[in-house]
């Protein structure tokens, strides 16, 4: 009887040290996936760039994505879309300084250079458009080519201003700075819309 007893209480002792393993291993198993849970979560944060939606890169009538000629400049400061970054530049105009607005995609160099006018209230008054990722509805954007400028765009004037060699479509309210570099530097007052040669690349755009 004896040995029957000291047998039950032995056999009751490992069963209880067996239960009390397989709990803490089951609490280390709990643990570990739930680390590996907040891990994954935050690589997913992380990972999840924003990124601009892809109207703010067309240009149209009077405007540039959602920036518009005549637009407050409080208004259009406000209102930088998604995933871009905005800061403020000089321009010297007439011999005056300026206040500008440089506008981009965060990992992008290059956007647009938005102008102002303050008679009596900042507005937009132009925009100079730089980068090529920007586009018209017929597909016409920085490094495109003056002929295919041409067939979408009728131009009625070519003239040397200060930001260098422009043609002028004014039924579009729109002109494209043209590289001169590669065109003859003693005729660059003579070109007109026909003789400015059809591979001549757009430098930027202005939009007025």
């Amino acid at each position: 009887m004896i040995k029957n007893i000291i047998y039950a209480i032995l056999l009751g002792v490992g069963m209880a040290a067996c239960l009390s393993q397989q709990d803490k291993e089951g609490d280390a198993t709990a643990n570990a996936a739930s680390e590996t849970t907040l891990v994954d979560t935050d690589i997913t944060e992380e990972a999840a760039p924003i990124t601009p939606d892809p109207s703010t890169f067309v240009i149209g009538k009077e405007r540039v994505g959602n920036v518009a000629i005549g637009m407050p400049i409080e208004q259009m400061r406000e209102q930088v879309p998604a995933g871009y970054t905005i800061a403020d530049t000089t321009l010297k105009q007439e011999g005056m300084q300026s206040t500008a607005y440089l506008l981009h995609p965060k990992d992008k160099d290059k956007g647009i250079l938005i102008e102002q006018s303050c008679e009596p209230d900042c507005r937009v008054w132009r925009i100079n458009v730089k980068s090529s990722d920007f586009k018209t509805p017929k597909g016409i954007g920085v490094e495109s080519k003056y002929g295919e400028v041409q067939r979408f765009y009728p131009i009625s004037t070519v003239t040397l201003a200060d930001g260098g060699l422009v043609a002028v479509s004014k039924e579009g309210g729109i002109s494209f700075v043209l590289d001169q570099s590669q065109l003859p530097q003693n005729r660059l007052n003579d070109f007109t819309p026909e003789t400015i040669p059809a591979n001549t690349i757009v430098k930027s755009i202005l939009i007025y």
